[in-house]
């Protein structure tokens, strides 16, 4: 190459990456309904709205939550289920799923940017398979939606995938991808590259640092006092994210891919359920990386901005856990809409908390707790467990917030949780326990657990996080519950009004 050219390339490459400085990068969020207790979807749209976030992915593509977003201009990502990824065959298959669960919506005035094909299929950690068939239907979807139904909508089909795509490595020049799983990432992301569409990368830095750095949980933080000094050559790495997002880079390059645009699909932190997982740790991960990315500061391989998804919205009780208990309480507020902490998504680092839902009703204040008859530990063992596999005790984990309770308490937040995982129902299967349960008025929680109490909701969970069944007929709410409802509603208002 002559001098003349490495001038032009060199002035190139400065051009793309002033350019990537001066373009503008977003925080959307992730918003999984794996739970027993859900919010309306139009009240969890007017909160996405007020908080400013702009871009949301829907792990579930229910149609009454797609509708929800109708007229608001959000952009809107859906997840095509790993389990369903067998059904698409060829193009036509993937032209029917298009034409039910995305084009109706789309002329509903919904704006739909992404499908992302699979949630992580070449993952090691989170399930017992490979899903290597995701390949050919990602191919199949983006010769779809080159059909004529979908002329100048510009979406695209994308895929999503977890670190552990990557060997465990020290330093980032040291990536690539898992030999078992390479080919496929290289035939993905080459069909990515050739559509211009982006690859998205999910990070948990509270497992990378687990993982990849003994449990050195300052490193895991942008404003962090870790002692270590990582340094790649002649770049100095201040965190785990930045680790983990530039050892995908060097992973894409040894396989021949350049340029290819690596969206941060979700980052988050736990609040519950394994050590290290707790309110203020949840803040002030949150509040760096808003600020880290908003600001554009980007990574040493990759200065310019960064487009992530905050994972995730809401706690999901019904996830299965796999990893362990944390995976249930990612989410930024609790089942009833009210924000965990306070967290500032202009990436300001202010001291301020995201709005509150507005119009969500609890259920009546009555707990289910143990009645400290202990003359059969056999028969309590066996309904604790009952009520902990129907339910969700992952909080009461090693680490959890509420991992200290003494024997008592503990029987009765197994009990109070399932009893409200049933819309504190008054039959047998409620507070029964063999005669073991009790409902009382008084909050048992502690200092450090909170015993919660169900909100009342017109979805019902069906075991996928969807709300309409494989027919599309809606699941409205009981003439009852909604008698109920009102009732509650007027009692809460009088009480107001004798203030």
């Amino acid at each position: 190459m002559t001098d003349c050219s490495k001038l032009w390339v060199n002035v190139y490459l400065f051009v793309i990456l002033l350019l990537n400085n001066s373009a503008e990068c977003y925080i959307g969020i992730g918003w999984g309904r794996m739970n027993s207790q859900r919010m309306l979807p139009s009240m969890v749209v007017d909160m996405i709205l007020q908080n400013g976030i702009r871009e949301v992915k829907i792990y579930t593509a229910s149609k009454n939550v797609l509708q929800a977003f109708a007229g608001t201009n959000i952009g809107i990502t859906v997840s095509f289920p790993n389990d369903d990824l067998k059904n698409i065959t060829g193009v036509s298959d993937a032209k029917r799923w298009l034409h039910d669960r995305v084009l109706p919506f789309l002329n509903n005035g919904v704006n739909i940017r992404y499908v992302t094909i699979g949630s992580q299929p070449f993952s090691a950690t989170y399930f017992n398979k490979t899903y290597y068939h995701a390949v050919e239907v990602l191919k199949y979807f983006q010769i779809a939606l080159r059909g004529v139904e979908f002329a100048n909508r510009n979406i695209k089909a994308t895929m999503s995938h977890f670190t552990d795509v990557l060997e465990l490595v020290r330093k980032p020049s040291e990536g690539q991808f898992r030999e078992e799983i390479r080919d496929y990432m290289v035939r993905s992301c080459q069909f990515l590259q050739e559509d211009n569409a982006p690859v998205w990368l999910d990070i948990f830095p509270i497992y990378n640092v687990k993982q990849l750095f003994n449990n050195d949980i300052e490193f895991a933080f942008f404003n962090n006092n870790s002692t270590s000094v990582f340094m790649d050559g002649n770049n100095r790495y201040n965190n785990i994210f930045e680790v983990m997002y530039d050892t995908f880079i060097w992973s894409l390059r040894k396989v021949g891919i350049f340029n290819l645009t690596i969206i941060v699909g979700q980052s988050g932190w736990p609040t519950d359920g394994i050590d290290g997982a707790n309110l203020r740790n949840a803040q002030r991960f949150h509040n760096g990386f808003l600020n880290h990315i908003l600001n554009g500061k980007g990574t040493p391989l990759y200065p310019g901005p960064v487009d992530a998804y905050i994972h995730n919205f809401a706690d999901e009780n019904k996830l299965k856990v796999v990893q362990g208990g944390f995976m249930r309480h990612w989410g930024i507020y609790r089942f009833d809409g009210k924000p965990k902490y306070d967290i500032d998504f202009s990436g300001q680092g202010r001291s301020i908390k995201p709005v509150t839902g507005k119009g969500i009703t609890h259920m009546p204040k009555r707990w289910c707790i143990f009645n400290n008859n202990t003359n059969d530990m056999t028969k309590i063992k066996m309904h604790y467990d009952f009520a902990c596999n129907k339910s969700d005790c992952t909080s009461m984990a090693p680490g959890g917030s509420c991992s200290n309770l003494a024997f008592p308490h503990s029987i009765s937040y197994a009990f109070n949780i399932f009893f409200q995982s049933r819309s504190q129902e008054m039959s047998e299967e409620g507070c029964n326990f063999g005669g073991l349960g009790v409902i009382v008025p008084n909050d048992p929680s502690t200092e450090t657990c909170s015993f919660p109490v169900e909100i009342l909701s017109d979805e019902i969970f069906n075991g996928n996080g969807t709300l309409y069944d494989s027919n599309g007929i809606s699941h409205s709410m009981d003439p009852l519950l909604l008698w109920f409802t009102f009732m509650i509603m007027i009692l809460q208002t009088s009480e107001i009004f004798r203030l």
